[in-house]
């Protein structure tokens, strides 16, 4: 009886010892993917109208590198609506034009991606790191006409550094 007692104890710490084997070559150790951040700033119908009708976003990607993308919720199909990136903020709008482009209308809602994996950007000549953190530090706002020509904001909001203000 003690030697059946004694195998069964070998045999119980044999397949406990197995167990933690296998437990410890288990495949999940895979690297964890990085937290990144992303920041929605509203675009409204006018500096006195608080309706949102479009917004932009910032987001960081896993490299680091960062997206700016605008979304109009409703555009005139057809049409190209004129954006602009202007430095400073709705009330305090400096001359500094950063950005002139175009959203394509479709008849729904649009998005016209800005940057698209955006890792440096050249100042005066010079080629700088850009990252989520620099982004955030520009002060800047967006103003969408209706088309070229004609002067009617269809959205605006300030936008990165200047949305705190």
């Amino acid at each position: 009886m003690l030697t059946i007692k004694k195998h069964a104890l070998k045999v119980g710490a044999l397949a406990l010892a197995m167990g933690i084997t296998f437990a410890a070559c288990s495949d999940d150790d895979d690297p964890a993917t990085p937290n990144t951040r992303s920041k929605e700033f509203k675009l409204t119908k006018s500096a006195t109208d608080a309706t949102q009708v479009g917004s932009v976003k910032l987001t960081e990607n896993a490299d680091s590198s960062v997206n700016l993308s605008i979304t109009l919720k409703a555009s005139t199909k057809d049409t190209k609506h004129p954006f602009y990136l202007i430095g400073g903020s709705v009330a305090t709008p400096t001359i500094d034009t950063l950005l002139k482009d175009t959203i394509p209308g479709n008849g729904a809602e649009a998005t016209k991606v800005i940057w698209n994996k955006v890792k440096s950007v050249v100042v005066n000549g010079q080629t700088r790191k850009f990252n989520y953190d620099s982004a955030l530090k520009i002060s800047a706002f967006s103003k969408v006409y209706f088309k070229a020509g004609k002067d009617s904001v269809i959205a605006i909001g300030n936008i990165l550094k200047s949305s705190a203000q």
